[in-house]
This record gives C-alpha cells, structure tokens and sequence, in this order.
C-alpha cells in the first residue's frame, strides 16, 4: 500500500491570493507529508478493486498549471461501497524518478470494471 500525503489545494482561493499563499500552501504540505512518514500513516488505495457497476463517463475539471515538486492527481470517480462519488483532483508529493499513473477505470470482462493506477511507477526514459 502506498504511503503518501494528498492535500487538495482550492486552485481558484490560492490563485486568487498570489503566489505568496500558494508558496504557504505547498510549504504546509510538505510539513505535512513529513509527519505523515513520520507517524507511518497510510492512505487507503482503491486499486485493483473491481465493481459490478459502470461508471460514470466522466466530469470536466480544471487542471491547473504545473508546479515544481508536484504532481497533478486528476479527479476520478471513487466507489463508496454503494455507488460512485466524484473525487476532485489534488496535488501529491512528487517522486523523483517515478511517474504517477493516473487513475482509470477499465472494462474488466463479464460485466465488471476495474479501477487501475493511483499509484507510482518507475519513470520512463525516452
């Protein structure tokens, strides 16, 4: 299971307060990735789980500009144990030398689907 801080930073208040409270913001979340490796906390990863219910198609956001240290999690549809709810996109920690593989949900056969990536893998060279 992988271990990792997300924090969701609100594009739109951040940008409206300037660089400065986006510097706040990713300094706040490098605190607090650190005390999360510290405690050994750990985030609950949805994939490989497998759902008897289609999906929904998908819903339009945002992707804000990039930023150094950080990787975009594009928002993706979660199941709760009874239906789907959209989970907005968030910022993570970036991993050097890795590539963070979006997640998406796949046809897995008979009716099922699958939720895949949400996770790290070793980045590719071109």
């Amino acid at each position: 299971m992988l271990k990792e801080v997300l924090l969701t930073l609100a594009t739109a208040g951040l940008l409206a307060g300037g660089a400065p409270a986006l510097a706040a913001a990713r300094q706040d979340a490098r605190q607090a990735a650190k005390k999360a490796d510290r405690n050994k906390q750990k985030v609950v990863k949805q994939a490989d789980l497998v759902v008897s219910v289609k999906p929904p198609s998908g819903q339009w956001e945002a992707k804000p500009p990039p930023a150094d240290g950080w990787v975009w999690r594009a928002g993706f549809y979660e199941w709760t144990g009874e239906r789907f709810a959209w989970k907005p996109g968030e910022w993570i920690l970036d991993k050097p030398g890795m590539d963070f593989r979006q997640f998406e949900w796949v046809e897995a056969g008979q009716g099922k689907w699958k939720l895949e990536g949400g996770d790290w893998v070793a980045e590719k060279h071109s």
